[in-house]
């Protein structure tokens, strides 16, 4: 039999092309999904099938029809054919059930689609699905592919920051405009204090907003923890009244996108403290990847060295935060999940974010 290819952005439309050339009994031979030409740069794709018409088939010249008395010849055989073909034809497999004709060619020219489906609504990035999708083989079975995606990204995740490092006890949290930034920093201090019984000192830059203190000076209060707010290019100073404490939380306010020199600014009165500053971006787990680049790149002169995840309760997925962990190259401390300090907080461990991100362990 003679192979013929058809495309079409649906597998409806490309098998409507089959029947229309070479009758309604040819034989289909493949199914796959190929890049469109046109949009491949824009991830549009089209349903490329390959078929053939059965023996005898001979195409009629636009507008004519067979001949009445040759039609009861042709129905006959037709009907042999239809018992001795081995594969199905697309009247079979419109007629009898579309929706599995349709479910079948697709999952059989689209390596990994459920998958690709999954991570997209995850909000992970086409380009880095893309990149992680290529790394599987073609023919992995559906369970196996996932348990070796988890797997790679594991790897690629690595184990959360924590708290800060053995070189710092001064620990900064930076960040946008109510993203959660000082309910982070009282969690944590509660969980130091009432959990682990360290000293803990904390310290506000936020001394430009009208009661934009008030909530830190409420928990400070209510934990028995000492607070400095901090004059404008005072944070050195502001060390200098703690010389005991084993960890110090400093708290900032966040900044305007508006107002781009207040982020050099505040990468400068950091770096004045006068010793090490472990500084953690606080970011919301709900927030678009372009606009977490944007976060990331206005505040880079305060040089991250972690990503707080907040808010992962609000969010639908958290596909966004992971690109940014990975593309930054910046590993990720904490998760914070709720309003409740200090329980709502864990550490970002990476089976955590991958059960967040792929909706929880599959077999």
């Amino acid at each position: 039999m003679e192979s013929h290819t058809f495309q079409a952005r649906e597998i409806r439309e490309a098998l409507a092309l089959v029947r229309r050339e070479l009758g309604p009994d040819a034989v289909i031979l493949e199914t796959r999904r190929v890049a469109g030409r046109s949009l491949g740069l824009l991830g549009g794709t089209l349903f490329e099938v390959t078929a053939a018409a059965p023996d005898g088939f001979v195409a009629e010249p636009p507008g004519k029809t067979a001949a009445p008395e040759a039609r009861p010849l042709m129905a006959e055989r037709r009907a042999d054919r239809q018992r001795s073909l081995p594969k199905p034809s697309v009247r079979t497999m419109i007629q009898e059930d579309p929706t599995a004709a349709i479910a079948a060619a697709r999952s059989t020219v689209a390596p990994h689609a459920a998958l690709r489906r999954r991570l997209l609504a995850a909000m992970i990035p086409r380009d880095l699905c893309e990149a992680w999708l290529r790394e599987l083989p073609a023919n992995t079975p559906p369970a196996n592919a996932e348990a070796e995606l988890r797997a790679a990204v594991h790897r690629q995740l690595g184990s959360p920051s924590g708290l800060g490092s053995t070189r710092a006890r001064v620990i900064a949290f930076v960040g946008p405009t109510g993203v959660g930034k000082t309910t982070t920093v009282t969690k944590l201090a509660a969980r130091a204090r009432l959990v682990e019984d360290r000293r803990i000192a904390l310290i506000s830059l936020d001394d430009g907003r009208l009661g934009g203190t008030a909530a830190v000076r409420a928990y400070a209060k209510l934990l028995d923890i000492p607070l400095t707010i901090a004059p404008t290019h005072g944070l050195g100073v502001a060390l200098a009244e703690h010389p005991s404490a084993e960890i110090i939380l400093v708290d900032t306010a966040g900044i305007s996108p508006a107002a781009p020199d207040a982020f050099a600014e505040l990468g400068r009165r950091l770096a004045r403290a006068g010793e090490p500053v472990f500084t953690h971006l606080c970011v919301g787990a709900a927030t678009r990847a372009e606009e977490l680049e944007r976060i990331a790149h206005l505040y880079r002169p305060t040089h991250p060295d972690a990503i707080v995840a907040t808010k992962v309760d609000e969010a639908i997925a958290i596909g966004s935060v992971v690109a940014l962990r990975l593309r930054e190259q910046i590993p990720l401390s904490f998760l914070t999940t709720g309003p409740q300090v200090p329980d709502d907080l864990s550490p970002a461990n990476p089976d955590i974010v991958l059960d967040l991100l792929l909706g929880g362990a599959r077999a």
